[in-house]
């Protein structure tokens, strides 16, 4: 099957599978999709109320003066970032573990994946998928323990581009260049380049990880031979790793901005109705009904774009593993040594482990 076929054939399967839209959804919201989920119905603070709530804990520590409890506040707020770090990745990476097998099975059922091209592909197919059925917990460990370290570049670039938008922010609030234009829209323009590097690095660390969390499951490849591998793989074959992402990250994008700004207004206008005394009843449930629709909505409309990127993924996975399995069919019937796992490595016994580490797939 062609790459666009296997693409299509992804988007089909996970469109009649709505298991997998829950799936999706609740490890997009754990890894902290929540906080774009709620962003419509939370009324952001005003410059002023911001810095009536951020000056008494930031002006004592600038002056020297700790405060024990400005500092309780500081570590019970480090902790639990710490904690839904730990606990969302977890949860994250239960979910990748699911739709990445319930995508290998489904895969074989289209046919993305043979096994009739010999003795020696047969027996590559079936260690892998013994791989795959092995160990939930340590798979999901280890999942966690990778998408963890993919996305350290981002942690460094987040942080280095939080300063700069905060000098920007700082800027326009104390010498605003134009009072017409919103602070917000005025921040995004003046810093535009902190805010495209932070969404580059959180795009490459998230594909890093997914790829390697696949060559995790697929391959048994171990935490450093996954990481090390899904990098080699970006940069040799962005064809199977970049096209398959952005084709389904877009839509996923588009359906955020829409849906969710779609249940910003909804939001606005059933606040407007909770706080007006005249407006009858029916107006009231109209208001709150839409407002409900079409968050709902947009919790779906994630959980589909969600799951048909996770299963897009899936799918190019087995299929350049196919191509390896039958050019190791090919390879063995000639005496040569046959290839392991994603092409990537030859083992000389049924069952031997694959290396999965030359980077040539995903």
């Amino acid at each position: 099957m062609s790459r666009s076929g296997v693409f299509f054939a992804s988007l089909l399967v996970s469109l009649g599978r709505p298991s997998w839209w829950l799936l999706a959804l609740a490890g997009f919201l754990a890894r902290g999709g929540i906080l774009l989920a709620i962003l419509p119905i939370v009324n952001l603070p005003s410059p002023l109320v911001l810095s009536n709530l951020v000056a008494p804990v930031i002006v004592p520590l600038a002056l020297g003066h700790v405060d024990e409890g400005v500092l309780a506040a500081i570590a019970v707020a480090v902790g639990g970032l710490l904690a839904w770090l730990i606990v969302g990745g977890l949860v994250g990476a239960a979910t990748d573990l699911a739709l990445i097998r319930q995508g290998l099975a489904a895969a074989g059922e289209e046919g993305v994946t043979r096994r009739d091209a010999g003795d020696a592909e047969d027996v590559n197919a079936g260690s892998a998928l013994r791989r795959e059925e092995r160990g939930g917990v340590g798979l999901v460990v280890r999942i966690f323990a990778v998408r963890l370290l993919a996305h350290l570049p981002f942690a460094v670039v987040l942080a280095i581009g939080t300063f700069g938008i905060v000098q920007v922010a700082y800027a326009e609030l104390t010498r605003p260049a134009n009072v017409d234009t919103p602070l917000v829209l005025r921040v995004v323009a003046a810093a535009a380049w902190p805010i495209v590097a932070i969404v580059i690095a959180w795009f490459g660390g998230e594909l890093a990880g997914g790829i390697a969390a696949r060559r995790i499951v697929l391959a048994g490849d171990g935490v450093r031979a996954a990481l090390t591998g899904a990098v080699a793989a970006l940069v040799r074959q962005p064809r199977s790793t970049f096209v398959p992402a952005v084709v389904m990250t877009i839509p996923l994008a588009v359906i955020l901005g829409g849906t969710l700004g779609g249940a910003r207004v909804a939001w606005l206008r059933a606040d407007g109705a909770l706080t007006d005394p005249r407006i009858d009843a029916i107006a009231l449930v109209v208001a709150l009904g839409t407002l409900i629709v079409i968050w709902l909505a947009a919790l779906v409309l994630i959980g589909v774009a969600t799951a048909a990127r996770s299963a897009a993924l899936t799918f190019e996975a087995v299929r350049i593993d196919t191509e390896g399995l039958r050019a190791a069919a090919s390879s063995g019937e000639s005496g040569n040594a046959i290839g392991g796992t994603f092409g990537a490595s030859t083992h000389h016994r049924p069952g031997d482990r694959p290396l999965g580490d030359d980077g040539g797939s995903l």
